[in-house]
């Protein structure tokens, strides 16, 4: 139980962790691509800088990039969007495999501390022989099994926090990925 204890806490605080981080880091700027590409089409690059700077996150990233390096060739552009946005993404999944290796480990380590109480519960019959205390028994495979039904409660939590997870990760990537090409199509129209 006390392996289950620790991977409980360490869970518990990347969860948490995350929650506050993808506050930040995952960012959509909701509405703000609508505002910049007229303003983009228009030719009208500071209005769409002072729209996106007090931005944060990976959108508006990919967009400042856009727009400071737009006079380079659109491949050389596409290449440090892509840099900008790798980095968001490897921040975002930061510290989500303990979630998904937990989800594996901790029904394993329940069966475990289920088998190793069973074994002790088993010797303890052994001992007691014919006069032996039947609740006393029964109280130790019950315990033993309260660590199977931990492990496996701690996994499905930690199955269904990494997939809330790793979906927003790939909401992020998808709306990152329309915001840059947008910008890229807009303002490398002319190099067609």
């Amino acid at each position: 139980m006390y392996p289950l204890l620790m991977l409980s806490i360490a869970s518990v605080s990347v969860c948490i962790e995350r929650w506050l981080s993808f506050r930040t880091l995952g960012n959509l700027a909701p509405g703000l691509v609508q505002k910049v590409t007229p303003l983009l089409r228009n030719g009208e690059f500071e209005q769409a800088k002072a729209l996106v700077q007090p931005e944060s996150g990976p959108v508006a990233a990919v967009l400042k990039t856009v727009m400071e390096k737009r006079t380079l060739p659109k491949e050389k552009v596409e290449g440090l969007v892509e840099e900008v946005g790798q980095e968001y993404f490897a921040l975002l999944e930061r510290r989500l495999p303990l979630l998904d290796t937990t989800t594996t480990v901790a029904p394993l380590l329940g069966l475990l501390g289920t088998i190793l109480g069973m074994i002790a519960a088993f010797q303890a019959i052994s001992k007691a022989g014919s006069e032996g205390n039947n609740d006393q028994i029964l109280g130790g495979v019950a315990e033993a099994l309260y660590a199977t039904a931990s492990g496996i409660t701690l996994a499905v939590l930690c199955f269904v926090a990494y997939n809330y997870f790793t979906a927003r990760i790939r909401r992020i990537i998808l709306e990152t990925e329309s915001a840059a090409t947008k910008a890229l199509n807009i303002v490398h129209e002319g190099d067609r």
